[in-house]
Parts: structure tokens; sequence; C-alpha cells
């Protein structure tokens, strides 16, 4: 979640209630490269042919590029804020998040970090697992084993591509995810609702995958004059 220009330090609690909602999944408005591969549809007609067409997109996946759109919604002062930005994935374990606004989030692997360019300051935490960074990448970067992370049911009868996913692990930043997707198993939208009542809706345009993305730009350089703050 985009940070808040008023301070890293006391927002950050408020981030971490909410949980950071980052995503990894892709959606398939547009695959703008020829080494894309090349996806056949999937029939889908229970969950879990819908579970498992999504597994079938994302196990072999190695890196997206994607433009997000994020609405998130804040229930303590109901109020909606929209951000948007672009979103780079490698595995294992690397993402870069840049929004319009001047804020960075980027993971190399070994720890995250979180940039205000209008504030000047950085939140940087190293992490064993991306559960402690409270940042539901577990998924994200595993979208090819949803089923064990995840119970997995159905909210719409009528619709088999929207799916409820609850965390197994206990503690979980995350209440539950809602994924759509469309024939071929590449998701298209995302919403996360966190435990305090707070959802994100996350939608992708513009995807590309199998780039063959630079490590270099999953590493995040302190700009001249800002503050770093350790976590």
């Amino acid at each position: 979640m985009p940070i808040a220009d008023c301070g890293l330090k006391k927002v950050h609690r408020a981030v971490v209630a909410i949980g950071i909602l980052l995503v990894v999944a892709a959606a398939s408005a547009s695959y703008a490269l020829d080494t894309a591969p090349v996806v056949t549809a999937t029939v889908v007609a229970t969950p879990t042919d819908a579970v498992a067409a999504i597994e079938a997109h994302y196990r072999d996946l190695v890196d997206l590029t994607a433009k997000v759109v994020q609405k998130n919604f804040l229930k303590s002062v109901d109020k909606t804020q929209t951000f948007d930005g672009s979103l780079s994935i490698k595995k294992p374990g690397k993402l870069r998040l840049e929004y319009t606004n001047g804020q960075v989030i980027v993971i190399d692997g070994k720890e995250v970090w979180f940039y205000s360019k209008k504030s000047s300051q950085a939140i940087r935490r190293t992490f064993k697992d991306f559960e402690q960074a409270n940042i539901p990448v577990a998924f994200l970067l595993g979208a090819g084993a949803v089923r064990q992370d995840f119970d997995v049911s159905l909210p719409e009868a009528a619709n088999p591509r929207m799916l409820d996913l609850v965390p197994k692990r206990k503690g979980a930043a995350m209440k539950k995810l809602r994924l759509l997707s469309d024939k071929t198993g590449r998701i298209t939208q995302m919403i996360i609702f966190d435990r305090s009542g707070n959802t994100s809706d996350i939608r992708f345009s513009e995807v590309k995958e199998g780039l063959g993305l630079d490590d270099q730009q999953f590493r995040f350089r302190v700009p001249k004059g800002t503050e770093v703050i350790e976590q």
C-alpha cells in the first residue's frame, strides 16, 4: 500500500495493520512480446478447475511486468484511495512496485524497502520469510501452489472463476483473498480483505511475461539525502 507522506515512522504502524498489499498476479490485457508463452484455454467447471488453471499458468512463470490500479478502502475513516503504478516481479522473491506519486516498494529476496520521495525517507526491513515482512508474497510469488497455502471456496456458484482464498497459516495479515481469473488461468483482479475491515482492490493491465528481467532493478539504491529507518 502506498506510504503516506506525513512521516514513515507513524504511518508504518497503520500500513502494517492494513497489510502491504502487493501483487504478483498477472492479468492479461495484453501480451506484447512475441516471446511470451502460448497459453491455451482451460475448461473451468468447478473451483478445483479454476485453481488448477491458475497454478498451471504461474508454476513456470519466471518474471513479469504490469500496470497496476489499486483502490484501498480504509474502514476507520470510511474513505477509498486510488493509486496506480508499475509492477515488476522476478522469481525467486524479487519485486518492485513504483507508484506514480513517488513511493516505491522493493524486495530483493533478503530485505524490503519502503521509500517516499516526497518525505525523503525510507524504511528498511530484513526478514527470514515474506510473511514476516507483512507482505503476502508467499502467494504472489507462489501462485503455482495456491492450494498448499489457502483453503479455497466459491462465493458465487454462477462464477467458477471467482475464488475466495483463506490463509491456512494462523496470524496471516490478510483475512481473505478473492481472485478473479480468465479462461487461461491468468489472474485479472485481486481483492484483499484484512482483519480490520479494510480492503484493497487491485487490477492489472499491459502485462508482459518472460522478459528476462535484470536482477539490478530489484536492488534499492538510497537517493542522496534520504533518511533511512531500520526495522
